[in-house]
């Protein structure tokens, strides 16, 4: 069980309402009640919050389109303690490598990630919830992330020009007019890209921002460190070292996952021995579940192997055949025959 603020809940039904849509069918499916709504200390389940999503999708005959206007509702202070963190950070790099690490602090269902891709910087947003939900959670997390960066990178949006690039894999929604997104970020905007994410951010990581505050970074980032704790606390431990996995990068080591989660290498495999599974489950399962995706690309198998930590095409090859029963390139003709 996932647990978070209600605050998210509680801007998703105040745009609904605003909307003309009740708050009944708004909460309809989720057990939430109008004491708990209006009670700013509530926490609430994540399947909670994507079936108020979901609800409101009824409502709108656009995912995407909801997921834009959605988005743009979220401030830095819906972050709580994590948006004056980021607010105060020294630099945008710092900024970003923040938000990573107190990822679970936000409201994104995505997988976000800075890594570089074919020699540029991008940060990278993956969302495994399937259909048009998945689609709204998805355009809403980025949007929302495009809130925050507006926001912590003010001197450099006030600019009006940088060659920041918003791409999505999606094609352009009919009648979605992309000015929406370009007149409030004054990025560029692409359709039918490779991945989801941000391109062109690497001129902005080391630029100073104007309200850096390292005394203030150092106490919200104490409690943003005693929060997650917390809500650690409601993870089971797999989930958990997934995520982390993929935010620290494949090439982690399970004393480097240990280090990070605040505890021991002893620890955590008694852990992960109490839900019958082990480091090595796990991080192959992060790694083969993300070279599934890689292989529905036309990438090298030498460039994956490389992305996922492997010494070569080879070795990677034996191992997903190990962990799949077939070999990449069977993987991939079977994907097209299924296309």
């Amino acid at each position: 069980m996932t647990v978070r603020d209600i605050t998210s809940v509680q801007i998703l039904v105040a745009y609904g309402i605003e909307q003309g849509i009740s708050q009944e069918d708004l909460l309809q499916g989720t057990d939430l009640v109008s004491s708990q709504l209006n009670d700013h200390h509530h926490q609430v389940e994540a399947s909670q919050e994507l079936t108020v999503l979901n609800n409101l999708l009824k409502h709108h005959s656009c995912a995407f389109e909801l997921g834009v206007e959605l988005g743009c509702r979220y401030q830095l202070t819906s972050y709580g303690i994590m948006g004056y963190a980021l607010l105060a950070s020294s630099t945008a790099r710092k900024a970003i490598e923040l938000a990573l690490q107190y990822i679970d602090l936000t409201y994104a269902f995505s997988t976000i990630a800075l890594t570089e891709i074919k020699g540029e910087l991008a940060l990278t947003f993956n969302c495994h919830i399937p259909g048009k939900l998945g689609e709204l959670t998805l355009v809403r997390d980025m949007i929302g992330a495009a809130m925050i960066q507006q926001t912590v990178f003010d001197q450099v949006f006030e600019q009006g020009e940088t060659p920041i690039t918003l791409q999505f894999t999606a094609p352009q929604p009919a009648g979605f007019c992309t000015d929406i997104i370009k007149r409030r970020f004054g990025v560029e905007v692409k359709f039918n890209a490779d991945f989801n994410g941000f391109v062109g951010l690497a001129h902005l990581l080391d630029t100073p921002l104007l309200k850096a505050n390292e005394a203030t970074v150092k106490i919200c980032e104490a409690q943003c460190n005693e929060l997650l704790q917390q809500k650690q606390d409601w993870k089971p431990t797999e989930k958990l070292v997934k995520e982390t996995l993929i935010h620290l990068g494949l090439k982690a080591s399970m004393a480097d996952i240990a280090d990070y989660l605040s505890r021991t290498t002893r620890t955590l495999h008694r852990q992960l021995k109490s839900e019958q599974t082990s480091w090595r489950q796990v991080r192959d399962n992060v790694r083969f579940g993300i070279a599934e995706e890689l292989l529905l690309k036309p990438i090298p198998l030498e460039e994956i192997a490389q992305q996922l930590g492997f010494s070569d095409g080879a070795n990677f090859s034996h191992s997903f055949k190990r962990s799949r029963n077939m070999t990449p390139n069977q993987y991939r003709q079977q994907a097209k025959k299924q296309n």
